[in-house]
């Protein structure tokens, strides 16, 4: 019943909207995140050498999201996020800048109306090189999960194409191994680095799960309210997240509809939540 009255304040929101009732009143809301490395891939392709190479990603990130309803934007923020080559041999000494490769700082996102229990936000762009950029991230309570890709410029030969798909985490972030499981084996890491200090952000392999330069008891405390939390499956979120986009298409060419319609909507929603609350 809980949910049929979620489901009715949905309805009356959204016929309010029809109405222009005011979004300034949804307050902005920031938030920091981190990369998952295992879970986190950048694919590069393309060039005169034909090119097909996997890095693993990690970093960190803030999202800025200016709520509306089912019409909100969003941006990313001091990216410092990277990918290196993934190969069980030596490596080239050299990263790839994913705020350059995907020009993340420059792109402002709009939240998608797609019916899903998360916010899905789409962001399109170009790069320094005039490659296209293309980027959804889904919302995933204290998870985020980002799928985009780029394309090079039309008739070009010798430009890389990328394809990302990767999960982060709201910091403070207790996988202090990073393996998207937060569990005993993190503990060790937290010990290890207990009473040290660390590079701050990002540096959740050395037990700093709030990212503050230090690795202290506040950490382990992030690790208890934590410790159970298991990452979202990703071959589960990005086929949901495709039938959902397949979905937005049907709801998107709805026509507007007409106001009798909105009000009787409307009186169907309220006497929906009255139902629940009696019973």
């Amino acid at each position: 019943m809980k949910r049929i009255a979620i489901f009715a304040v949905l309805i009356c929101l959204s016929v309010l909207k029809q109405f222009g009732v005011a979004q300034d009143q949804f307050p902005n809301l920031l938030r920091h995140f981190q990369f998952i490395p295992r879970l986190s891939t950048l694919t590069q392709t393309g060039g005169f050498a034909g090119v097909h190479t996997e890095h693993r990603v990690r970093g960190t990130y803030d999202f800025l999201t200016s709520p509306g309803i089912w019409d909100g934007s969003a941006k990313f923020l001091n990216v410092d996020a990277w990918a290196s080559v993934i190969s069980p041999f030596p490596t080239p000494a050299y990263v790839l800048s994913l705020d350059q490769v995907f020009n993340l700082s420059g792109l402002t996102g709009e939240q998608l109306p797609v019916a899903a229990p998360f916010d899905v936000y789409s962001f399109r762009g170009t790069t320094d090189d005039g490659s296209r950029v293309r980027l959804l991230a889904a919302n995933l309570g204290r998870w985020m999960y980002l799928r985009g890709e780029t394309m090079a410029p039309e008739g070009s030969s010798d430009f890389f194409e990328y394809q990302l798909q990767a999960l982060a985490r709201q910091r403070p972030v207790a996988d202090f191994n990073l393996d998207g499981f937060i569990d005993h084996l993190d503990l060790p890491h937290w010990k290890s680095g207990f009473g040290g200090t660390s590079l701050g952000a990002g540096d959740a392999e050395s037990g700093d799960a709030d990212g503050d330069g230090d690795v202290d008891g506040a950490d382990f405390l992030a690790w208890q309210r934590q410790v159970g939390e298991t990452a979202p499956n990703l071959l589960g979120v990005d086929l949901f997240l495709s039938a959902a986009l397949a979905g937005q298409v049907a709801v998107t060419a709805v026509p507007e509809p007409m106001t009798n319609l909105l009000v009787a909507l409307v009186l169907g929603a309220m006497s929906l939540v009255r139902i629940v609350v009696r019973s």
